[in-house]
């Protein structure tokens, strides 16, 4: 069923019917993915119009508005048992200079486990296709946005997120003087994130001919689904994370995918190493991600850490920062020392400068190794690598030489 502008507080009213008001007035969390009509019930939303849709889930509830020409207008997240104050004032895909015209608004899948919802736009003479689609388990959205027909311009486009207050900036985690090998948790988040970069904009430059398509994660309290090492327990409070992230399929070689990644780092991009089931070794084996979870709490901590590059991922052995964090900047002429660890014994480990290793140790067979190196000037990244006996491997994210 579709939504058109010209009719659609009818065919909205026809949809919504069935939906189910009782947990919105109660203040409860539902169980599935529910859908409302009208103004938000979401604490100081936007979203006042007869025509605007409020999404709820059991970790969180957005709106969308019609009259904003589709974009998400409002979102809170679960604090305490209940939903909280509105956190955002819209998110949109931004193709560039010229004003967005929605034509129409489709429902295309709702269920108590999936949503997702379709729309078509008009801007500048080309037709925009954008999508949400929300899982009941998945404490996120996947947006989706699709350029139909070849744009002779370079764009300027992308996701970008405005929120109601600033992001408030939090420990830097750059010394790690206090770190234990405890506040550190093995997970892979869900196959879609490849890679992971956080910001509230992701406007880029795209050269004309390129691929139309582009995509995001937004972070409603983690990175999708999580499987832990070790059982972990998670906080839904004020803290709870939101953020926007680069969303990208995977690779499936670990190799080439590093590449790209290492090419990357040198044009001092801030992306970071993911671990995607679907990404793997020449053995044909998975990676987890570890990544700094000091308040333990997996849904929270873990975004916030990976989307920063405080993580490394491995095949096998553990590679722990004791001064600068992965992700962290370290000043020249310092020292960036590191901890290896494997239960079946170590061989080797490396330290990579700009795409090129410049030092590297032989171990034989110990199950517990430091070193450090002084960070040389003039340079941009550098990075860490271990090997255990069965010829695994570990790669550390990046350290920033500033």
């Amino acid at each position: 069923m579709r939504f058109y502008k010209s009719g659609l507080p009818l065919l909205a009213a026809m949809l919504l019917t069935a939906c189910s008001f009782n947990s919105t007035r109660q203040g409860s969390l539902p169980a599935g993915i529910e859908l409302v009509r009208g103004p938000t019930p979401i604490a100081g939303g936007n979203a006042r119009g007869a025509e605007d849709i409020t999404v709820r889930t059991p970790h969180f509830t957005f709106a969308i508005s019609p009259a904003s020409q589709g974009a998400l207008v409002d979102l809170a997240l679960v604090e305490n048992d209940a939903f909280g104050k509105d956190r955002i004032q819209s998110l949109d895909f931004v193709p560039g200079e010229g004003v967005l015209s929605l034509e129409a608004l489709t429902i295309t899948e709702h269920t108590p486990e999936r949503l997702v919802i379709d729309l078509k736009r008009q801007w500048n003479g080309h037709t925009l296709l954008s999508r949400y689609e929300v899982s009941r388990d998945y404490p996120g959205i996947k947006l989706s946005t699709r350029l139909q027909g070849p744009v002779k311009e370079t764009l300027f486009a992308g996701y970008r997120l405005q929120r109601n207050e600033p992001v408030q900036p939090g420990p830097s985690y750059n010394e790690m003087s206090r770190m234990v090998q405890s506040h550190w948790t093995a997970a892979q988040p869900q196959n879609h994130l490849g890679e992971l970069y956080e910001t509230d904009d992701l406007r880029r430059a795209h050269q004309p001919g390129q691929a139309g398509e582009f995509t995001a994660w937004l972070s409603a309290g983690s990175l999708g689904s999580l499987l832990s090492d070790k059982e972990m327990y998670t906080i839904a409070s004020d803290q709870a994370s939101l953020g926007l992230f680069e969303l990208n399929p995977a690779a499936s070689n670990f190799d080439s995918y590093l590449s790209v990644m290492r090419q990357r780092w040198d044009r001092g991009e801030r992306v970071y190493l993911s671990a995607s089931p679907l990404l793997k070794d020449a053995r044909q084996r998975s990676a987890k991600l570890y990544a700094y979870t000091p308040k333990g709490r997996l849904s929270g901590d873990f975004a916030t850490a990976a989307a920063k590059g405080h993580s490394f991922v491995s095949f096998g052995p553990e590679i722990y920062p004791v001064t600068t964090n992965f992700g962290g900047e370290a000043a020249p002429y310092s020292e960036t020392q590191v901890e290896f660890r494997s239960e079946v014994g170590l061989a080797r480990a490396e330290v990579w400068l700009d795409g090129k290793q410049v030092a590297g140790w032989s171990i034989n067979g110990a199950k517990w190794f430091r070193t450090g190196v002084p960070v040389p000037p003039n340079r941009t990244w550098m990075q860490w690598i271990v090997e255990d006996k069965q010829g695994n491997r570990a790669y550390s994210n990046p350290i920033w030489v500033k």
